[in-house]
């Protein structure tokens, strides 16, 4: 699961970059209902499964009077333990960020249509679809995580746990970067790839460091590389991140103590909005990101559909959210003594 994360959080690191602030709000939600279709094909009831016979018939959804019905919550035979809701949650998110990948799409197939606004459209096009791309590897991390905990149905320690896991990360990052360093000039140029040499990579590397403390040289900064290092408030910035994943983290285990669960996901629709405006805001900036009204309404229409698409996925809960733990027998103990 380490190196799955590992992977996400370098194609995110990659290509966020040249991905339009607001696009990534809405890009990012795709793990959502990657998680619900790759279900389809590993979970006991997925209809993949059902479909090759491979699993055996569930039994039809009961309600109070013993009608075949499904009812609120329910899951659907034959769909991976996901209810009504969470299927068409997971369709109306689909569909919100299928709509966003049409300016990419376009770029791609007409490279020219958006030159007024974009010099470079397709290395905005291209990292877009890269960045949505990391969604496939953020969801199977997370499928396998909830396999695990299910399989052996120990209580875990949340901290200890993301700790070990951030130490694999680093390791596998370090061993990573330097293979995909070139995907930095993805599509900048026809001859992207000598942008940025692996051989660079250690330079570059030392000079983040440089940049990070505020110490790097501005002229070096400016033309060093193809793309110009901004580095004001590195260090003030990276640190309010690391503050914020903490605080969110220990707002998100008192809630889940609590057993108040919709408010977490009233607040994740909450946090979608309000992400979406102050990036809008910061989007006025940056020319190479602007595209005209016509772009702008289509991201507001992609947030609206995101939004009733999460508060439709999370109206209920998944069948297999919660598990009873499962503790060793005694006699084992007593095996274990002779």
């Amino acid at each position: 699961m380490a190196l799955l994360d590992t992977v996400h959080m370098l194609l995110v690191f990659l290509t966020g970059y040249h991905v339009a602030p607001t696009l990534t709000v809405i890009l990012v939600q795709f793990t959502l209902p990657l998680t619900a279709l790759i279900t389809q094909f590993v979970h006991s009831d997925g209809c993949v499964k059902r479909c090759c016979g491979s699993a055996p018939p569930p039994p039809p959804a009961i309600d109070n009077g013993g009608i075949g019905l499904a009812v609120e919550g329910a899951p659907l035979p034959g769909w991976g333990g996901l209810s009504l809701e969470h299927i068409l949650g997971s369709v109306i998110i689909s569909l919100a960020v299928l709509l966003a990948l049409c300016p990419a799409l376009y770029s791609i197939w007409d490279p020219n249509f958006f030159i007024y606004a974009d010099t470079i459209p397709l290395q905005t096009a291209y990292n877009t679809m890269l960045f949505v791309s990391s969604c496939v590897p953020a969801a199977a991390s997370q499928l396998y995580k909830e396999h695990i905990f299910l399989q052996y149905k120990q209580p875990v320690q949340a901290d200890f746990l993301n700790f070990i896991l951030s130490i694999f990360q680093l390791v596998f990052a370090s061993i990573m970067s330097p293979l995909v360093y070139t995907l930095l000039g993805l599509a900048a140029k026809r001859d992207w790839p000598k942008l940025y040499p692996s051989s660079g990579f250690s330079t570059n590397f030392v000079e983040g460091f440089q940049c990070f403390m505020g110490v790097l040289d501005e002229e070096r900064a400016i033309n060093g590389y193809d793309d110009e290092a901004d580095c004001e408030f590195s260090l003030g910035l990276v640190l309010m991140h690391s503050f914020s994943i903490i605080a969110v983290g220990v707002a998100v285990d008192k809630i889940v103590n609590a057993g108040a669960t919709k408010v977490m996901y009233r607040g994740v629709s909450a946090g979608i909005i309000v992400s979406v405006v102050s990036l809008y805001i910061y989007d006025l900036q940056i020319p190479d990101f602007s595209y005209g009204p016509a772009i702008d309404s289509l991201n507001l229409v992609c947030v609206l559909l995101l939004v009733v698409g999460s508060e439709v996925y999370h109206r209920v809960s998944l069948q297999d959210a919660t598990f009873e733990t499962v503790y060793p027998e005694i006699e084992n103990f007593y095996d274990e003594m002779e």
